[in-house]
């Protein structure tokens, strides 16, 4: 029996429609879920309380009640914009605290662009402006839900990475998401 190996060969970048480079690297989707996690819940510390001064870093939440089904959505979204310095191949990643797998029914809690077809590349005053990255979770029913586990339900753990590949510059930022006027007054209901 012969064994016949196949392997693709890429003989030039492959780009976008406005001359992105694709992305070829699957392998850092679990590199970046392993270290956000790892990270999250054996050494909080590393995240800075501090915005970094290359670029703006904001998080909101929101909830989406749906009264017809009773099963209600939570939304965090992560921006990153006002970039002051070129930042090649964005990659921009989040998890929320632990406490939240009790307040969300999701097999996890970790999001990241990594997935995306092509690299980000932000600079100043050019398009695109930012990035978004955002997740909606299903949450468990009210009555399954203690306040205690509610209390950090604004902690965003991000990591923002940037720069060539031999370069590349990682920031771990631990944001307070801005709540919703819609999420602030669902929050009543455990007050």
């Amino acid at each position: 029996m012969i064994a016949i190996s196949l392997t693709a060969c890429n003989f030039g970048v492959e780009e976008g429609p406005n001359g992105e480079v694709k992305r070829a690297d699957n392998y850092t989707f679990n590199t970046e879920r392993r270290d956000i996690t790892q990270r999250v819940t054996k050494d909080q510390e590393s995240f800075k309380g501090a915005l970094p001064g290359e670029y703006h870093l904001a998080a909101t939440v929101d909830v989406n009640p749906d009264r017809e089904s009773g099963v209600d959505g939570i939304t965090y979204e992560v921006m990153i914009d006002e970039v002051r310095m070129p930042m090649m191949n964005v990659i921009q990643t989040f998890t929320l605290d632990p406490d939240m797998f009790q307040v969300i029914d999701a097999a996890e809690l970790f999001h990241s662009n990594v997935g995306n077809t092509y690299e980000t590349t932000l600079r100043p005053d050019k398009e695109p402006l930012g990035l978004g990255l955002s997740r909606s979770y299903v949450l468990r029913p009210k009555s399954e839900i203690s306040a205690e586990y509610l209390q950090n339900y604004t902690d965003v753990y991000v990591k923002i990475s940037y720069g060539p590949e031999d370069q590349r510059e990682e920031d771990y930022i631990h944001l307070q998401a801005k709540p919703s006027s819609r999420m602030i007054e669902y929050m009543k209901f455990w007050e």
